[in-house]
């Protein structure tokens, strides 16, 4: 080949490759840029509006005020409070006397939080009672309260508070925070069941005494027939015609 015809090649391969090459750092940096499609763009979105408006909330211990035992068909008020203070302590030395606290974690809190009790119908009665929130800026000072009537004995009744924090941006955010406490059987509550059940009662009376008298008259039958004399024998027909 002629060396000008190769050195002629040789200048339009290099502008190629130079070519090809600015493409492939144009494509390179447009695919960088455009987040695929389905995904939203670090920083933007919705996800980045709940992040932002997380950050407006506070991390503070939840703890609950309870009776350590309750009693069956007795209303009794247990707390649910998160954070400290002096207002917050004044209002359970109120309120909830002669309880116990027990720790239930931490919940990230904002100036407005709503909680709802919750537990089987079947097992238990909760009234809402009172709530007080005298949180100022960062001094979470918040405590709930309800009136809880256990319907029936049980070593493990379960109660759960639902936390529901609204975000500045609309959203809310849930906690849920449970707890289990033991319900003892009461002399009038064993009353009323025998009251209630009598014609139960009754009737299981009724059949022990039955069989009860069965068993006497047997017993004293036997002990009759124990104590006859032995009679002999009655003499055959061919023995009186000797």
């Amino acid at each position: 080949m002629h060396i000008g015809t190769r050195a002629l090649l040789a200048v339009a391969t290099a502008c190629a490759v130079a070519v090809l090459a600015g493409c492939a750092a144009e494509s390179n940096g447009d695919s960088m840029q455009q987040p695929s499609p389905g995904q939203v763009a670090p920083g933007t979105g919705t996800f980045k509006d709940i992040d932002t408006a997380a950050r407006e909330l506070v991390t503070r211990q939840a703890y609950w005020q309870s009776p350590a035992v309750l009693d069956v068909e007795q209303t009794q008020r247990i707390g649910l409070a998160v954070g400290e203070g002096e207002k917050l302590t004044q209002k359970i030395n109120l309120m909830l006397k002669d309880t116990q606290t027990t720790a239930a974690g931490t919940v990230e809190v904002g100036p407005t939080v709503k909680a709802t009790l919750r537990g089987n119908t079947e097992d238990v009665e909760i009234t809402p009672s009172e709530s007080v929130n005298a949180t100022t800026g960062s001094d979470v000072q918040m405590l709930w309260t309800w009136l809880v009537h256990p319907k029936h004995p049980t070593d493990d009744l379960l109660l759960t508070a639902y936390l529901e924090v609204p975000l500045s941006n609309g959203h809310t955010i849930t906690h849920e925070v449970a707890l289990s406490v033991q319900v003892r059987r009461t002399m009038s509550y064993t009353l009323w069941q025998l009251v209630t059940h009598w014609g139960t009662w009754s009737a299981v009376v009724t059949s022990l005494v039955g069989v009860v008298s069965w068993l006497l008259r047997r017993r004293k039958k036997k002990s009759g027939d124990r104590q006859q004399p032995d009679q002999a024998p009655e003499p055959s027909v061919a023995n009186v015609a000797a």
